[in-house]
């Protein structure tokens, strides 16, 4: 093959990955208006990434200061009734995303951007380096993940932005693992033997033609860590170790309510563990439809 046949099919390669992720969007569309659940996904993600932004503000009370109202079932004056401080529980719900979806939502653009890398130097550059990951990854990966967030946070601190830092790294062998077996596939692609044989050295073409592509799967994979994110987030603060009282955050409102369950007094735990349950719902649907979307012949 001669350098300018080379050339021309590195070039090409580019151009034909821009057509496969023009047909995903046309593929993603369809499925949104063929599938109801895909458009309840998309409109619970949705809103909770607007309520992350302006929940606080659309707030009917304010989240930190008590009514006289204590222990109010929910009524027309108070959506979701009120707990034992007086709060309104549904200006609270509504306002916790803005920390539970924020810490999910940092942690796992961290997790992606980290463990591609990462994925990517154990893929394309073999050796001590690649085994030492993979090993570490094992490593991690044995332990469940809860246990060593709370070990961590424990250790380090409970402030936001460790417990970013936390669940981030704990998310890292997914990608890792992940964007490690789409770069092995990659490598051996012809489009790579053209940049070879144009002269590209092993950096250009790990990072200007095989980590994009081998990125798309995992954006697939953090919509669906993001729900991961807000449990582990959200389970911390229910146990004390993360986002404290009376910052509006749906784990430690449930563990609030908890003992007040066996009182008749259901409304101050369910909301906020309902919100949380659909909000995961939601971003493992849209999770689902961006890999069905992947796995789509094109």
């Amino acid at each position: 093959m001669s350098h300018l046949e080379a050339e021309r099919e590195v070039e090409a390669f580019p151009r034909a990955a821009v057509g496969r992720h023009i047909r995903r969007r046309d593929h993603f569309v369809l499925l949104l208006k063929q599938s109801w659940l895909a458009r309840i996904g998309v409109s619970i993600v949705t809103i909770a990434l607007f309520l992350t932004v302006f929940g606080p503000y659309i707030a009917p009370y304010d989240l930190i200061a008590a009514t006289p109202d204590i222990y109010e079932s929910p009524s027309t004056t108070h959506f979701f009734g009120t707990d034992g401080s007086g709060f309104d529980i549904f200006s609270r719900v509504i306002a916790a995303p803005r920390y539970d979806v924020t810490i999910a939502l940092v942690a796992t653009i961290l997790s992606l951007v980290l463990g591609s890398m990462l994925g990517l130097i154990g893929a394309f550059f073999r050796g001590w380096t690649g085994e030492l990951l993979m090993r570490g990854s094992d490593s991690v990966q044995a332990f469940p993940l809860f246990v060593l967030a709370i070990i961590f946070v424990i250790g380090a601190g409970r402030s936001l932005i460790n417990i970013v830092i936390i669940i981030a790294l704990l998310s890292v062998p997914i990608f890792l693992r992940l964007i490690r077996s789409e770069v092995l596939s990659l490598r051996e692609r012809a489009f790579v033997e053209s940049a070879t044989a144009n002269g590209s050295s092993r950096m250009r073409i790990a990072f200007r033609h095989v980590l994009p592509n081998a990125m798309v799967p995992g954006f697939a994979q953090a919509s669906i860590t993001m729900g991961y994110a807000i449990i582990i987030a959200a389970g911390l603060s229910f146990l004390g170790a993360g986002v404290q009282p009376p910052t509006p955050e749906w784990g430690s409102m449930i563990a609030g309510g908890a003992n007040d369950i066996i009182n008749g007094r259901w409304w101050i735990s369910i909301f906020p563990g309902a919100a949380m349950a659909l909000t995961v719902f939601g971003f493992a649907i849209v999770g689902e439809m961006i890999q069905t979307v992947l796995l789509r012949r094109t």
